[in-house]
């Protein structure tokens, strides 16, 4: 589904994760404007570092559902001391497991789903019954990926390589109606926070949330949600768009 010409699309990501987007977006034919409402830092304890030297090991697989946990991954365990002969790699979807490709040398599973369950329902299958999973994660994503594996009998460890948070609030907000898009996209509620950090609304926007935790977040800092996304990722909010169009 293409968007229409006129369509201008507020991406509230990181800037890496806004850029990300907004070459997809130019491909559809809208125009992508990069506003980032959140950051990204990496977690370099040394308790994550023990943690990786200790679980990294032992695990016959490494998930990842994002590119910047790939990245975090190898500025804290380099390639080079990794036995990749004896672990596998799972990616959530394209973008990652081009990042674990380059990073990391391989990639034994990339996911077709783009979200943490859809690759839990594909990588439970090629688990054997002893496999350990190491789950390269944030340290606020959710549990979908640890509880699918759980449910479904297999050892899995998460380590949290790196934080996401909102930008902090302006002391001059930017008016809504200075924006250069009226459509907004949100892809969760750390974004969504960011986001009424930066912009004090003065005019109506359509707003498009990635899911249901954002769409409560949405709501609950008072934003009118035109429509949440059918699907995870940004196909979802496309599709989103074009049925509000």
């Amino acid at each position: 589904m293409k968007p229409l010409p006129r369509d201008r699309i507020l991406l509230t990501r990181t800037r890496e994760g806004c850029a990300e987007w907004a070459t997809e977006i130019e491909t559809l034919g809208a125009v992508p404007v990069i506003f980032p409402c959140i950051q990204c830092e990496d977690i370099t304890t040394s308790v994550l570092r023990e943690q990786l030297a200790r679980e990294v090991p032992r695990a016959r697989w490494i998930a990842f559902t994002s590119k910047r946990g790939v990245a975090a991954f190898a500025r804290l365990f380099p390639p080079h001391s990794l036995p990749l002969g004896g672990i596998h790699v799972a990616a959530v979807g394209p973008v990652t497991a081009e990042e674990a490709r380059a990073r990391l040398g391989r990639v034994d599973l990339a996911g077709t789903g783009r979200t943490a369950a859809a690759l839990a329902a594909e990588l439970v299958p090629r688990l054997a019954p002893d496999d350990r999973v190491l789950i390269a994660i944030a340290e606020n994503a959710g549990r979908a990926l640890e509880d699918a594996l759980e449910i479904s009998g297999h050892a899995c460890v998460r380590a949290e390589l790196y934080r996401t948070s909102p930008l902090p609030r302006l002391h001059q907000r930017l008016a809504a109606s200075k924006l250069s898009a009226r459509n907004v996209f949100l892809a969760s509620p750390s974004a969504v926070t960011g986001f009424c950090n930066q912009v004090r609304l003065d005019t109506t926007l359509d707003i498009f949330t990635i899911g249901p935790s954002t769409t409560r977040a949405a709501r609950a800092a008072r934003l009118d949600v035109t429509r949440e996304a059918p699907q995870p990722g940004l196909p979802g909010l496309m599709e989103a768009l074009h049925c509000a169009n």
